[in-house]
């Protein structure tokens, strides 16, 4: 992916709660999918940063339609590997796409995709302890 690491800065905005219904909470980024050249949709492996923490977290991230659970404009939507489970609705957001794990793929259910899930944060986790390794302490 030529086109990596590729940097997105956003507020989180409420999206379909569906990742946390799943066991994955995630934090929806506000964008525009015509304002520039983004990298293909699919999962990636990523480092998160909040405005006003120094602390930066191991992200799986999704760009795409979310093709299991169709409706809506397209998202990019984040799971902060370690991050304690409070909102972040209107937080400023960093996102540093760094490897592509995988494209977006339609699911024949909810668990199949948690299934899937639960392997994107496996492979996150291999990733950064090969390429991040002080971002997987407390993970």
């Amino acid at each position: 992916m030529e086109q990596l690491p590729f940097e997105l800065t956003g507020q989180v905005v409420p999206g379909k709660q569906l990742g946390t219904k799943l066991g994955f909470p995630t934090a929806n980024i506000a964008y525009d999918p015509q304002s520039r050249q983004w990298p293909v949709e699919g999962v990636y492996v990523g480092v998160a940063s909040l405005a006003g923490d120094e602390r930066r977290y191991v992200v799986i991230l999704n760009q795409g339609r979310h093709p299991t659970a169709p409706g809506g404009m397209p998202t990019v939507e984040a799971h902060l590997l370690g991050y304690p489970q409070r909102p972040l609705y209107g937080e400023r957001l960093t996102l540093t796409y760094r490897a592509f794990l995988r494209p977006e793929v339609t699911f024949p259910s909810l668990d199949a995709l948690r299934e899937q899930l639960a392997q994107d944060r496996l492979n996150a986790l291999q990733w950064a302890s090969e390429h991040e390794p002080h971002l997987t302490e407390g993970v």
